[in-house]
């Protein structure tokens, strides 16, 4: 990827395609791969560019350190498996 803007602009092209169900991802993914073959890692690389820039958002607006908030969302997600699981 090129610069910032460009792998934040990819991440909130898959989370939108992410959030808008299974079929949206599954073009959105092969359409990417039919016109690059390093789509999987652009894609990582560029959702990972989105998600520290919320993170640093999140942690500017509330006042908490990102290692906070990373551990709150574990600690959520470990919840909500467990208590899914059932």
């Amino acid at each position: 990827m090129s610069n910032d803007y460009e792998r934040i602009r990819l991440g909130i092209e898959f989370m939108t395609a992410y959030a808008s169900g299974n079929d949206m991802l599954f073009s959105y993914v092969n359409e990417r791969r039919r016109e690059d073959p390093m789509a999987a890692e652009h894609l990582k690389d560029g959702t990972a560019a989105l998600c520290a820039l919320l993170l640093r958002k999140i942690a500017r607006d509330t006042g908490r350190t990102e290692h906070e908030i990373l551990q709150e969302v574990a600690r959520g997600s470990h919840r909500h498996e467990q208590s899914s699981g059932d």
